[in-house]
């Protein structure tokens, strides 16, 4: 059966203009046509995909898959194909993946190989996520498998850390080692204390941030092509809190945002210097003592904290 060319059924999903995709928003039976798996996790795997050709006939794939195809070339322009990649380069590279079997699973279509010289092990995205592999997503958005990966993953001493994202522990290691690529570690210059998260918080912080996202240790916006280096996709788009309808309306009224102001909420040229703004988005205004922080510059609006440390997607 040609499943690249199955329609996807009555599936919700959202439209990207620019790309003229679709975006599936919910699980569905419909198969990746690069892997012919099925798995939905936006954050693991990257969104679900359609594109339709005019002819009414369509195109399916995880968006890492299509980022981390070995044979797939990104050779059109921004706007063309599916984000830069050229339909007839993928429908030319999907016969090939076709014949080759999963080291991890077994099963075909395996569309990514180690970069490794000597390497010939092939692998689903999917699998390699949960394998140890990783995908450089950056430059040649290289793949590496579980032994061969980069120096970048090796891991400090992990005894008494946490995430900085969530604060939650670490799942204890058991008989292993922890996975060195379900940690992600920053150590952005001497400044910066070493950081560790797990891998999945760092992405959904990178979904959100877009342009934006910076080490969440010390705000360093350089941190970004290490954290592509270890396998986080950062996407070119504007922040969450950005996109969200209203979210610097406080800047215009320059009142402070606070739910009991002690100061009547309001903003001149008198109280400028005792407000501050959200360290994330720069809006949000508020009295800093009526953040009720020790250190105000540390104040973290409400829609910045949601977004970017609890809900995250």
């Amino acid at each position: 059966m040609d499943h690249s060319m199955k329609p996807c059924g009555n599936v919700s999903f959202a439209t990207d203009p620019k790309f003229k995709v679709d975006v599936l928003k919910a699980p569905s039976s419909r198969l990746c046509d690069i892997c012919l798996l099925n798995h939905w996790d936006p954050v693991r795997y990257g969104e679900l995909v359609v594109k339709k050709w005019k002819t009414g006939r369509t195109l399916c794939c995880h968006y890492f898959c299509l980022l981390s195809g070995t044979l797939i070339p990104q050779s059109g322009s921004d706007t063309a194909g599916i984000f830069g990649f050229l339909l007839r380069d993928i429908l030319e590279a999907i016969p090939k993946f076709r014949g080759k079997r999963c080291s991890y699973c077994n099963r075909l279509s395996a569309s990514i190989q180690c970069k490794q010289g000597g390497c010939d092990r092939w692998y689903h995205y999917s699998c390699g996520y949960t394998n140890y592999c990783v995908t450089e997503f950056t430059g040649q958005y290289d793949s590496y498998c579980h032994e061969h990966l980069p120096e970048e993953f090796e891991l400090p001493p992990m005894e008494g850390r946490n995430c900085n994202i969530c604060f939650e522990d670490f799942a204890p290691p058991s008989d292993k080692e922890h996975n060195p690529v379900a940690i992600v570690v920053s150590n952005c210059s001497a400044e910066c204390p070493v950081g560790t998260f797990h891998r999945e918080c760092l992405q959904r912080f990178a979904f959100n941030a877009g342009y934006s996202f910076r080490c969440p240790n010390c705000f360093d916006p350089n941190y970004k092509h290490d954290a592509a280096l270890q396998g986080i996709f950062v996407p070119k788009r504007e922040s969450s809190w950005e996109r969200e309808a209203g979210a610097f309306k406080d800047l215009h009224k320059r009142r402070c945002t606070a739910k009991e102001c002690t100061r009547r909420g309001t903003y001149n040229e008198k109280s400028v210097a005792t407000m501050v703004g959200c360290k994330v988005c720069g809006g949000m205004l508020m009295h800093k003592v009526c953040t009720e922080l020790a250190d105000p510059t540390e104040y973290v609006c409400a829609l910045c904290f949601d977004e970017t440390f609890i809900r995250l997607l």
